[in-house]
């Protein structure tokens, strides 16, 4: 049995190496219990992909998709991964995305104590966000799910005025890359603290994905 975490990838190596932190924090726990090997695979940019696993695979796969918002990625190049996960004949299951789930508030929690916010303080989660609008309405779904006081999301392709006035600028990002700068120019444009790093570096995120992993 074989658990793959699959990434998107990035051209800036510090979203790879982020994500190795994730499967090695990850890779224990699955192990002990019974879920075999942890690998780590990227849909581009990054190595290895689907197709030069997949041949490798004989027994069963499990697929977790590393991603926090809907996109074109979870609708059609997860399926394409899978697919190709399985060429050698490999069962392959796909579990749900990171979306949605209240741990990625933990996580973001996590992440702004260790850059030294207060609990107390709200927070503007940005994600990246495309023309559609899916990634924008899911984070604002799961915030209204789970209310934080003062907290406000918004994403770089609609942003909100005067969002980022007395709040914590937080990327939704798994790792550092081109998003997470994108929000640090944002935060430094409007004179705003920004947390740094990516929510793949939390226990949290650690816990959604073995939760995920396991069903």
């Amino acid at each position: 049995m074989t658990t793959v975490l699959l990434a998107h990838g990035s051209p800036d190596p510090r979203h790879a190496r982020t994500l190795e932190r994730l499967r090695e924090r990850v890779s224990g726990p699955l192990r002990e219990a019974g879920r075999g090997e942890t690998r780590l695979v990227y849909i581009e940019h990054d190595a290895p992909q689907p197709h030069e696993i997949g041949p490798t695979l004989t027994d069963e796969v499990t697929v977790v998709p590393m991603l926090i918002t809907p996109a074109f990625h979870a609708r059609v190049d997860v399926p394409a991964a899978a697919r190709a996960l399985g060429s050698a004949g490999a069962p392959v299951g796909v579990t749900a995305a990171l979306g949605g789930d209240p741990l990625l508030l933990e996580a973001v929690d996590e992440r702004a104590r260790a850059a030294g916010h207060g609990p107390e303080e709200p927070v503007l989660l940005v994600a990246g966000g495309s023309s559609s609008g899916q990634a924008g309405q899911s984070i604002r779904t799961l915030l209204d799910a789970h209310p934080r006081p003062g907290w406000l999301t918004m994403t770089l392709a609609a942003p909100r005025a005067g969002a980022t006035s007395g709040r914590v600028v937080v990327p939704a990002t798994l790792a550092e890359g081109v998003l997470h700068d994108k929000v640090q120019a944002l935060a430094q444009a409007a004179g705003s603290p920004f947390v740094p790093g990516g929510l793949a570096d939390t226990d949290a995120l650690a816990r959604l994905v073995v939760r995920r992993a396991l069903g």
